[in-house]
């Protein structure tokens, strides 16, 4: 029913009729509401920075009202001109504008550090505009809300992430990537001028965040089949699947700039951030592909290594976790009525220390690591009869989940349409063969969410060679999308 009423959806920017199709969809009373007020994607959207940051202000506000320019070290240019001096050019000719420049040496994390500083910064300010990617975004959002809901102005200045239009930040506790609530923006604009000139890196990425929508959906189905996630609801994943399309088709060309492949992408990509907060929970997007990409990430900043594109990395482990899925579903067509393994607490408790080990020698991360794992742990044991029960009538509860998930090989091809990697090769210089691996076999280990790497392990099929098999396979697809 939902996926028939989004696609009637001409405009994704039209929030008003979103909103109204959300609340036209089953039980709306469980989803967030939508809260951000305009959404402008455009070739010419950033001069409009002014006119939304006037219109979001509160009453009261000063004469003229203070604003605080939020941004990074990395210069940003849109057609040469450098696109922060722009947008402060347009805000000083109606506000009092201060710039507030976060990281050091170009390195941005949202770390404590950093959010502590930019909450301490905002302070006073009758209005905020953050200008730049994803690591800006996630702060001025946290800095904001921290700060009593600030109104917020957020300019878009990269596709290669989702997190521009949700209600959540990605930040780092104790050196693991979580996600935390903060707040929707007041107005999101994303520049497709400056996007489109970006490097083609970040585009391709964009597209590989955009593949996800195609398997986590299924780890969120499945947990809640299982009894160990309540929250999922099929309007967020049918909104973000009527909404993209075949990307294999209208991501030709992104890579070179193409305008009508990265409106389409910055569009898709807004849709998903809409979903994720609507859904209350980043699970409906997030699964198996994310935590890889998470795990990576960590060994970088760990080992002062770069950190690579999280889109990029996310489009590479889907591959792997349309291959974990496909493995699951084969083996239960063959091995119907399978009985879970009861695994050792104090065993896996040793397994998650290992995984984290090479990240974080003083065992603080592996810690943090197993606070979530343990969590996870306790949950399944209390669930156990439920997942007995629904492995044992598995065609039946599980309907619907082999048709839903692309096989690796045709999201390679969507891949090699962006010039994306699909593997290892093409990610950071670092991330060899062996650190994918290390990503993929220990990522159920990171966090608390159920996925299909989970539910494989505790049948007793996360081996080794489980674990190679879908890696070959993922490898096998990647080369045939290349022939």
């Amino acid at each position: 029913m939902a996926a028939g009423l989004f696609s009637s959806i001409a405009d994704p920017t039209d929030l008003d009729r979103v909103r109204d199709v959300i609340a036209a969809s089953p039980d709306p009373e469980r989803l967030v509401p939508l809260g951000i007020r305009r959404l402008g994607i455009g070739p010419d959207a950033t001069a409009q920075v002014a006119d939304e940051l006037a219109a979001s202000l509160r009453p009261g506000a000063a004469e003229p009202a203070r604003v605080l320019l939020v941004v990074d070290a990395t210069p940003i240019l849109r057609d040469g001109e450098d696109l922060k001096a722009r947008v402060e050019g347009d805000l000083r000719g109606r506000f009092a504008v201060e710039r507030l420049v976060l990281g050091h040496g170009g390195h941005l994390l949202a770390d404590d550090e950093a959010l502590d500083a930019a909450t301490a910064a905002v302070q006073g300010f009758d209005g905020v505009v953050s200008v730049g990617g994803g690591t800006v975004t996630d702060i001025a959002k946290v800095a904001t809300d921290r700060a009593g809901g600030i109104p917020l102005v957020v300019v878009q200045t990269a596709a290669s992430v989702d997190g521009f239009t949700d209600n959540v930040s990605v930040v780092l506790i104790s050196g693991v990537k979580r996600t935390i609530p903060s707040r929707w923006p007041d107005v999101v604009l994303a520049d497709t001028t400056t996007i489109r000139t970006a490097p083609a890196e970040m585009n391709s990425a964009g597209l590989g965040e955009v593949l996800s929508l195609y398997t986590a959906p299924a780890d969120w189905r499945l947990a809640a089949l299982l009894g160990l996630d309540g929250s999922f609801h099929e309007t967020p994943r049918d909104l973000l699947l009527a909404f993209a399309g075949d990307p294999s088709e209208w991501a030709v060309g992104l890579s070179e700039g193409d305008p009508q492949a990265v409106l389409r992408l910055t569009q898709v990509l807004a849709i998903r951030g809409i979903g994720t907060g609507i859904a209350g929970t980043t699970a409906c997007l997030s699964g198996v592909e994310h935590v890889v990409s998470h795990m990576l990430d960590m060994y970088a900043a760990a080992h002062e290594l770069p950190v690579g594109l999280h889109g990029a990395q996310v489009g590479a482990a889907t591959l792997v976790a349309s291959a974990a899925w496909h493995l699951l579903l084969d083996r239960l067509e063959r091995a119907p009525s399978p009985v879970p393994v009861h695994l050792d607490r104090q065993a896996q408790r040793q397994r998650v220390s290992q995984a984290f080990v090479r990240v974080d020698a003083s065992g603080r991360q592996g810690a943090e690591c197993w606070r979530d794992y343990e969590a996870k742990l306790t949950a399944v044991e209390a669930a156990r009869p439920r997942i007995e029960r629904a492995l044992q009538d598995w065609p039946t509860v599980a309907d619907g989940f082999r048709e839903s998930i692309p096989t690796p090989e045709t999201l390679a091809v969507a891949l090699h349409a962006a010039d994306s990697p699909a593997g290892p090769e093409g990610l950071e210089d670092w991330i060899d063969e062996e650190h994918f691996r290390w990503a993929v076999q220990d990522c159920l280990y990171m966090r608390n969410r159920f996925t299909v790497a989970d539910l494989l392990l505790h049948l007793g099929w996360w081996t080794d060679s489980e674990v190679d098999a879908v890696l070959d396979r993922a490898r096998s697809a990647a080369r045939a999308a290349r022939a």
